[in-house]
Order: structure tokens, then C-alpha cells, then sequence
């Protein structure tokens, strides 16, 4: 088998002590490396002891690892993302948000500039290296914002349901019988019967006819003709359209167009900055709003390659909140490494009770695809004011997690509200509420007869097994029917680790990983806590160096037991855990190895158990 090209380590001298390390990329196989590679120089700390002194202590999301150590938790199966903002900005409030159980931190790139943005990714940086901890970290750009125009009277204008509203591209101050729409995309696509909703769908218009003005006359278009020239310019369109909901209207309100595809891209010359600047500054993933086709994600992924020209490339996730992106779901999610169920704008373009059951669909699709999905908006909104929740938010919290989702995600709750910590530690008692309702349901049914079967999911499906994933399946059935306490999988890319996910295991899953990257990104993932401590990087170093062979299949299971412990997923050292990898470890191949070990180590007899 071919071995991964040696690494060139330089070791970092700055306060959050990384080192980088160039590596060659080839997407040829199954679990190889690829792009610039950062690597910790020292062990795990524990949680400072004058931390869980503080009042808000209690919110802390920690366990006490065999060791005695106090640590961050690795236990929830699904994610949490929280909005950086106003609220949540300082290192102090990182730092607390984090023990608390945040697992990716959003940057929202609508706010703020580079600079604010860069000291940001420093502070979390910071805090990650302090505590031995991977942090994913979300770059979320803006996308294209359609607004109309401004009115004459500053307040607005009130629209009857009834009478008829005109758009066009002209500048002058609106009243109460038209407005510019400085968006000729949006009127040259619009057509008779098409909506048009504003203000977050508040208002709610329909188009009765579409024309342009012509040489100073305006001028109707009957079905099937087109315009004189096809030069805006020369020839402006206009909508006339009928209130069917009214309500007042005021400058610079969003509009929406459920039923029509623009023809725009949904990457504006802003995006394509703040792209090139999350491409280049320790950005794990980048998310584009306003998908619209698949086609934007491909135009995506060629934007950030030619950022990134070769060094470490974030991953990228689609935020699903126009009509055209569901129907267009599956191709997306092909071109795209994960979704958002972006609610807010979904719940506008769509009826709202068809959002319930879109969200459940994509949560399948994308489980079947083997990408990670968030479910964002309104999650606990009340909690911005508020310091406890309302019930139904903790239901829609909770469905979320039973639908199977990876992460769900906090915006203005964490980023400008008066109980971010508060919000943060609710949001995850009910993930462990809604996953220990998971875990009763299964042994009821065991306690029935009906045993949990370990299905391929349907990417998976036989005669196309590869070994590879026939190891997976193996590891979460030895797993949930022994009772271990964690599946271990030592991965260079973190594919592995995506397609392990598909199965859904019970218990957590160390990722061990080589570089910091792949440890980040891997951190979205449900269930998944990623690692890249130097007993990894020892093991990695000598492969590299000392070639394949150089690291026995019992080093490698030390190495997972001690992490596991290290990490507090084992409480007794007379538990077990399941380790999967290939052999010689971190080369090149699918996975060929499954051990059952205890966390005591290789040394641990088992017959001393019985």
C-alpha cells in the first residue's frame, strides 16, 4: 500500500502553539491527506478550577475523566452553533459559551468587517489551543439582498388589500401607488400570476401585468411577446401588481419571489470578498445563502479553490431557503459537503406548515448523502429577552433531534440576547432529553425482542460495499451490542468518520486525526468529537518519517484508550471501547482493522473482567 508523502513540521512559536505542515493532495483515495495541516505541541489542560467557582458554573458542560480531571463533555450527539454577536464577542463570553457546550461558533458576515471578523477567529483559536479542544468554526455569507426602494413620507405608506401597487426601476421617492425596485432581474422574471411577498412576506402582492417603458410611453406586454430591446436601459419593465395582503410598506424592505428562479448569482461581489477572506483565515466551513440551484454551490467550490490554491480548503454548506433549492435538494447536496435548514426565509417563500415536513425530507436526504445538516432560526427565540424558553420551542428543539438532524444552531438568541449562556445550557438539556428518549425507546424494544439492526443506509446499500464501510457497519454492531462506551476511528481526512455517522451509533465517536483540520470540520457532526493530540501526531510523525510499518496495531489502540479516557468518555477502566482503522495506520486505502479493546489498554486481560 502506498504511504501518505512524508510531512515537513514547523513548529509554531506563536501563544496558541501551532505548527504547519504542507501536505500534497489526492482525491484519488478513500482516506488520504490534502492541504496545510496544523498540529498542538502540548497536552490537554483541564477546566481551570477558579472557572467552576464562578455564579454560571453550573451551566458548565463538563465531566471528570478517570484521571480526576475536569473536562469539556463529549457525550450530546447532536451539535451546537452559536452566533457570535454583540453578546457573545469578548473571550471571556467565547470561553464561557464553549464550556457550556458550544461546538461551532458562526461567524455572521452580514455584520461587521475583516478586521472584527479576524480577532474573532484569534480569540477562538486561542481558546481551542487553551483547552486541547477542536472548534469548528462557520463562516455565513450574506447572499443577495432584494429590497424596494424609499418613499416620499419616511414613515411608509399603508397598501389596502385590493388595489394595485406598481414596481419599476425609476429612483424617484415612492407613494402609495408605486415604488422603484431597483432590481431589473427581479421584473424581468416576474410574470402574470407570479407573488411577490415584502417585509418578510408580511405584505403579499400577486402580478397582473407586466410592461417597460419605451421611448417615454409605457407599454403592456401580452402573454408570449417580448419586449423591443432586451436592454433595461432602453427599455425598463415595470410589474403592476394586486395587494392581496396589505400592511405599510417603508423604505428598503426585503422581497421575496417564491415561484421564480433569478437569473443571478447568489455570490455578490461582498460574498466574493468575505470568500476570499474565510478562505484564507482558519475558516472550517463556508456557508452560502440563497441557493437557488446546484449550479451556485459548483460556482462556489471553484471560487474557494482558486482562494485557496492548493493549502487547507473549508467545507462547504448550502443554506436551503428558497422553493428552487428543495426541489433542486438532491444535486445539491452532491455538489455541496453539508445543508442548513434556513427557516427563517423557507417559512416566507413557503407555506408555513409545509416547512415542518421540508425539514424532515432534507434531514433524510442529507443523512442518506452522508452530509451533515443544521436546523437553524427561531429556535429558542423568546430566550433573547426571556431566560427561559417557551415549551413549543423546546418541542421544535427536540423534534429536530428525533428527525435526526446533526446541529442545531442559535442566532440572535446567542448573539444579542440577554441570556446567551442560560440559552446555550437549555438548548442542550433538551438534545440529552430528546437522545435519552432515543435510548429508552431502543431498550424498550430490545426488552420486547425487537433488536436494533444495523442497516447500510441506501449510498450504502449491497452488492457496493466496499470493505471499508462493511468495517463500519461491523464496529457500530459490535459496539451497541456490546455496550462500549465509545468507537474510536483513527483517520487522516475524516471520510471514514462521515460515512461511520451514516449509521448513527448510540455512543460518541473519537475521531483521531492527524492534523487540526480535519479534526475541526469533524466537529459538526453528530456524535462526532475529533482530536488531534501529539500522541496522534507521534504516531503520524513516525509513519512519515520512519515509513508504514514503523507503528505496531498496539500503539495505535494505546493511543485510542488513552484518549478516550483523556476526554472523559470512559468513567471505569473495566469498559470497553471499539477501534477502527487501517493498517499501516494512516496510509493510503479503505479501513481494514476493528479491534474491541478495553480502556485500561492493550495490556488488559479480559479474562480479569469475568
Amino acid at each position: 500500500q502506498a504511504a501518505a508523502a512524508p510531512l515537513r513540521r514547523r513548529v509554531a512559536t506563536s501563544e496558541v502553539a501551532l505548527a504547519k505542515v504542507e501536505e500534497p493532495v489526492d482525491d484519488d483515495d478513500d482516506d488520504d491527506f490534502g492541504g496545510a495541516c496544523s498540529i498542538w505541541t502540548d497536552e490537554r489542560v483541564e477546566i481551570d478550577a477558579s472557572l467552576l467557582k464562578q455564579p454560571w458554573s453550573t451551566l458548565i458542560d463538563k465531566v471528570v475523566a478517570i484521571d480526576g480531571k475536569s473536562v469539556r463533555a463529549c457525550r450530546k450527539g447532536a451539535k451546537q452553533v452559536a452566533t457570535i454577536g454583540p453578546a457573545s464577542a469578548s473571550a471571556e463570553m467565547l470561553e464561557r459559551l464553549f464550556l457550556c457546550g458550544v461546538d461551532v461558533f458562526r461567524l455572521n458576515f452580514s455584520h461587521g468587517e475583516h478586521d472584527e471578523k479576524l480577532e474573532l477567529i484569534k480569540r477562538i483559536r486561542d481558546l481551542e489551543a487553551k483547552y486541547k479542544h477542536p472548534i469548528c468554526i462557520l463562516a455565513d455569507m450574506q447572499g443577495p439582498k432584494q429590497r424596494c426602494g424609499k418613499f416620499a413620507d419616511e414613515k411608509g405608506v399603508d397598501l389596502e388589500s385590493g388595489q394595485t401597487f406598481r414596481f419599476d426601476l425609476d429612483p424617484a421617492l415612492g407613494d402609495a401607488q408605486r415604488a422603484q425596485l431597483p432590481h431589473p432581474e427581479i421584473l424581468t422574471a416576474l410574470t402574470p400570476g407570479k407573488s411577490l411577498l415584502l417585509d418578510d412576506g408580511k405584505i403579499r402582492m400577486r402580478v397582473e401585468r407586466k410592461g417597460f417603458t419605451y421611448q417615454g410611453k409605457d407599454m403592456f406586454l401580452e402573454q408570449g411577446q417580448d419586449p423591443p430591446s432586451s436592454d433595461v436601459k432602453e427599455c425598463a419593465p415595470f410589474i403592476m401588481c394586486l395587494v392581496e395582503v396589505g400592511g405599510k410598506l417603508s423604505a428598503r424592505k426585503g422581497v421575496n419571489t417564491p415561484d421564480v428562479v433569478l437569473a443571478i448569482s447568489p455570490i455578490t461581489p461582498k460574498d466574493r470578498e468575505d470568500i476570499k477572506f474565510a478562505s484564507r483565515n482558519d475558516v472550517d466551513w463556508i456557508a452560502l445563502s440563497f441557493v437557488q440551484r446546484h449550479e451556485d454551490m459548483k460556482e462556489l467550490r471553484a471560487l474557494v479553490a482558486s482562494f485557496c490554491k492548493g493549502g487547507h480548503t473549508p467545507k462547504l454548506l448550502a443554506k436551503i431557503e428558497k422553493p428552487s433549492a428543495v426541489e433542486d435538494l438532491p444535486a445539491i447536496l452532491q455538489e455541496s459537503d453539508g445543508v442548513m435548514v434556513a427557516r427563517g426565509d423557507l417559512g416566507v417563500e413557503m407555506n408555513p406548515e409545509e416547512v415542518p415536513f421540508v425539514q424532515k425530507d432534507m434531514i433524510l436526504q442529507a443523512l442518506a448523502a452522508s452530509k451533515p445538516v443544521i436546523v437553524a432560526t427561531q429556535m429558542m427565540e423568546s430566550m433573547i429577552f426571556s431566560p427561559s424558553p417557551t415549551r413549543a420551542e423546546c418541542s421544535d428543539i427536540a423534534n429536530a433531534i428525533l428527525d435526526g438532524c446533526d446541529a442545531v444552531m442559535l442566532s440572535g438568541e446567542s448573539a444579542v440576547g440577554k441570556y446567551p449562556l442560560e440559552c446555550v445550557e437549555m438548548q442542550r438539556r433538551v438534545i440529552i432529553a430528546a437522545e435519552r428518549q432515543e435510548a429508552g425507546k431502543r431498550l424498550q424494544d430490545e426488552g420486547r425482542g425487537l433488536q436494533r439492526r444495523i442497516r447500510f443506509p441506501p449510498t450504502l446499500q449491497p452488492p457496493d460495499v466496499a470493505p471499508g464501510n462493511a468495517i463500519l457497519a461491523s464496529a457500530v454492531s459490535l459496539a451497541e451490542g456490546l455496550g462500549a462506551k465509545a468507537i474510536v476511528c483513527f483517520t487522516a481526512t475524516g471520510r471514514s468518520v462521515e460515512r461511520l455517522v451514516q449509521f448513527r451509533p448510540s455512543m460518541p465517536v473519537l475521531a483521531v486525526c492527524p492534523c487540526l483540520e480535519t479534526a475541526r470540520f469533524l466537529s459538526l457532526y453528530r456524535g462526532v468529537y475529533a482530536t488531534s493530540d501529539p500522541p496522534t501526531q507521534a504516531l503520524a510523525s513516525r509513519v512519515n518519517t520512519d515509513g508504514p510499518g514503523s507503528v505496531r496495531s498496539s500503539e495505535a489502540i494505546d493511543v485510542a484508550c488513552k484518549l478516550a479516557r483523556n476526554n472523559g468518555l470512559i468513567s471505569k477502566e473495566d469498559e470497553w471501547i471499539v477501534v477502527i482503522c487501517r493498517l499501516p495506520l494512516f496510509t493510503q486505502g479503505p479501513l481494514n482493522v476493528i479491534r474491541i479493546a478495553n480502556a485500561s489498554g492493550p495490556g488488559y486481560s479480559a479474562a480479569s473482567a469475568l
